[in-house]
């Protein structure tokens, strides 16, 4: 066999070798060479897959540590690092659109989102994870070191402590190779937009070292807008000796975008309505000199140790500092006819820091002739929030939809200098286990008991609030059964704490920290491995979560009602064919407002959740084609509630991806050239539609456009 281009494999895949400009693929039934303390050791990493499976086949489950996928009962989708690549993913929200059960909801400009499933709010940092540690989810995070993305969907408090029922989002750094790499990347949009990505790792004895660096700007796809954004990571793994190796890991992210949409705020009067979708690319919707600029700087580090006869401890801990200069553009509605008045800056909450931590001991042992598979542990982080203590907020003019103009820019005012506003603490100890009855029969149980404190703060450091919440219980419990080998069926309870979400700026109780919030859920579902190759996942659940909101008359944040979700999913991964990969599937939620006491919101369709979602990749790379390949994601989401009551709605849309590659080896060097076009039919419309009461924007819902159609050209070697 030619060169290998790549050995890609988790523990207890078979490994997929691919020769340079082979016209097939060999399978190896061996399992790839393991360290001491179960990590895989990648043994050669030439060039991503010419034809990839999109077959994970563990997960990271936290202090239960990596279970396989499809024995775990849960929902649990991961994208694979084939798909984030040759989809030309630059942020974590481009490779999120891949899965149909998450939606990206969109706040105070470019790349400030928060990341949820199941039609449920993602929170700061309760929900967002990288390599198991908390970080800040609204702010800036790069595609380019990822080595895929894990989305456990629904609740996981017991597992991971107190956190919304939008899940949990675990973004993988990639780790050091045995074999040297450097990699070479220039990419161009057709905005004008130019990237430069350089992955270079290796080994020396015991200490391997990988870094990314990463470079773009130029023009985005308004006339007159900018990007630039830099990375610069590194990613150490040292083994101090067979059983024992130490991560470490740093990174500075910045980005600024500037010229793009801003917002369109929307039901400032109740008879303002969402109107019609407008063309992102048109110029005065946003302003060439309003943006964002997010930086953010990220260090970690963990100690893995292998005990030997199953026996594993990982303890962890991470800081994080995200600064977010917020000086985005809002146009917010004064009537029906596209009227609105502009405003420059935002007053979101200008910087966040975390300190997470965590620490897990796994192993299996035997009680009454049963085996067990338990796990002890906690995890928990600090999170600080920080205001300005002047508003940054300026007038600039109005305009109208039908005729956007670009205005002259006005200074902004100096925001006094930051305070800090805002203190959240949270720890949690975990302990698992799963009885094995027989081979065919389990029963999961886990629980958590978490130590809650929250603390608010006014401009002039008087307290606004203050929480404290001892011994709080969470838990899971499931039933696992396995008729046949290649099905598992199981059902699930959950009942887990959420630390409480903060009142916005512009209420009345602004900066406040409600009391923590009591979730619940019940899901059944059952995994069917149709092939070695391909996982087909379907679940249906129903969940329950406290639902704050800005009171119109009072102007005070508070829970008003119970969001009640119910639904269904159904999910593919892997290869369907020789020849084809498949990646995706539909969900189906009916997300409402219940025991709101409100006539006109009670029972009503929660705001920006869709009935209906669907997203699916598929890859084809025919054995004729040698290193072609055809790619193609398709997009759709059914109508959205604009308003909490149900008299204005987002229309459905749909959006098809298509692209194409060719995977070479001349000169005894890989290079893989790409080509992808995002959008084809370049469809108008909301990417996100978000209740601005509860992200932020009190008294006002908000609307964010999707992307036109751009074509993205890459070509990748290696030296």
């Amino acid at each position: 066999m030619s060169d290998v281009l790549r050995i890609r494999s988790v523990s207890g895949c078979s490994a997929i070798l691919v020769a340079a400009g082979a016209s097939a693929v060999a399978v190896a039934q061996s399992a790839p060479p393991q360290s001491s303390t179960g990590e895989i050791v990648v043994t050669a990493e030439k060039g991503y897959a010419t034809q990839p499976d999109y077959v994970v086949q563990n997960a990271d489950l936290g202090p239960l540590g990596r279970r396989p996928i499809a024995d775990t009962p849960a929902s649990v989708t991961v994208v694979p690092e084939d798909l984030i690549v040759n989809n030309q993913a630059r942020t974590v929200n481009d490779t999120l659109r891949c899965l149909p059960s998450v939606e990206v909801r969109d706040q105070q400009g470019f790349e400030v989102s928060r990341p949820q499933s199941r039609g449920f709010q993602g929170s700061i940092v309760q929900d967002t994870r990288l390599d198991g540690l908390n970080v800040v989810g609204t702010t800036a995070i790069p595609a380019e070191n990822l080595a895929g993305i894990q989305v456990l969907n629904g609740l996981s408090g017991a597992l991971y402590g107190p956190q919304s029922p939008a899940g949990v989002f675990n973004y993988e750094l990639k780790r050091p190779t045995l074999d040297p790499l450097f990699r070479a990347i220039g990419s161009f949009d057709s905005q004008g937009l130019w990237t430069g990505q350089i992955d270079a790792s290796a080994t020396a004895g015991p200490i391997g070292y990988r870094f990314n660096l990463v470079h773009g700007e130029g023009e985005g796809y308004v006339d007159g807008s900018h990007f630039n954004r830099t990375l610069i990571s590194g990613d150490f793994d040292i083994h101090v000796d067979d059983r024992t190796v130490i991560e470490a890991d740093a990174s500075h992210y910045e980005t600024r975008g500037y010229g793009l949409p801003g917002s369109i705020v929307y039901f400032g009067k109740t008879n303002i309505l969402l109107p019609k979708a407008i063309d992102p690319t048109r110029q005065g919707y946003g302003q060439p000199y309003a943006g964002v600029d997010l930086n953010t700087d990220t260090g970690l580090a963990k100690l893995k140790h292998d005990f030997g006869a199953g026996w594993k401890l990982e303890i962890g801990g991470l800081y994080q500092n995200a600064d977010r200069g917020l000086f985005g553009i809002t146009n917010t509605l004064t009537d029906n006819v596209g009227d609105y008045t502009v405003t420059k800056n935002f007053t979101a909450v200008p910087r966040f820091t975390v300190a997470s931590n965590t620490a897990s001991l796994t192993g299996t042992l035997s009680l009454f002739g049963l085996a067990n598979d338990v796990a002890i542990g906690t995890n928990g982080f600090v999170n600080g929030q920080y205001g300005a203590r002047n508003s940054i907020a300026v007038a600039l003019g109005t305009g109208n939809l039908a005729d956007p103009t670009i205005l002259p820019d006005k200074p902004t005012p100096a925001d006094g200098g930051q305070y800090k506003s805002g203190r959240l603490f949270v720890q949690s100890i975990v302990a698992g286990d799963t009885v094995h009855f027989d081979e065919r029969l389990a029963l999961q149980g886990t629980l958590s008991t978490s130590f809650l404190s929250s603390k608010s703060w006014s401009k002039t450091g008087a307290v606004t609030s203050s929480d404290t919440e001892n011994g709080v219980v969470s838990g899971t419990a499931s039933l696992i059964y396995k008729p046949i080998e290649v099905v598992t069926l199981y059902a699930t309870y959950s009942n887990s704490v959420e630390q409480g979400e903060t009142a916005p700026a512009g209420t009345a109780n602004a900066n406040q920290i409600l009391s923590p919030y009591r979730d619940r859920q019940y899901e059944a579902g059952v995994k069917y491995q149709v092939t070695p190759g391909f996982l087909l996942t379907a679940a249906g659940f129903r969940m329950t979560r406290p639902l704050a909101t800005t009171d119109a008359a009072t102007n005070i944040f508070a829970v008003v009602g119970t969001q009640r979700n119910w639904g269904g999913e159904l999910f593919g991964q892997g290869a369907v064919l020789p020849s084809l990969s498949l990646f995706g599937g539909v969900t189906y939620i009916d997300a409402r407002l219940v025991h709101s006491g409100v006539l006109a919101t009670n029972d009503k369709r929660v705001v920006g959740v869709p009935k209906f979602k669907s997203d699916v990749s598929a890859d084809f790379h025919p054995a004729f084609a040698g290193g072609f390949a055809l790619t193609g994601t398709f997009h759709y989401e059914s109508d959205r509630a604009a308003t909490n009551l149900n008299n204005s709605f987002a229309p459905a849309y749909a959006t098809v991806d298509l692209g194409a590659r060719y995977n070479a080896a001349w000169f005894g060097h890989h290079e893989t050239v790409r080509l992808n076009v995002i959008n084809v039919g370049d469809k108008r419309y909301y990417s996100s539609i978000a209740d601005g009461n509860i992200v932020g924007s009190p008294g006002a819902n908000t609307a964010y456009s999707g992307a036109p159609r751009t074509v993205l050209a890459s070509v990748e070697f290696d030296l």
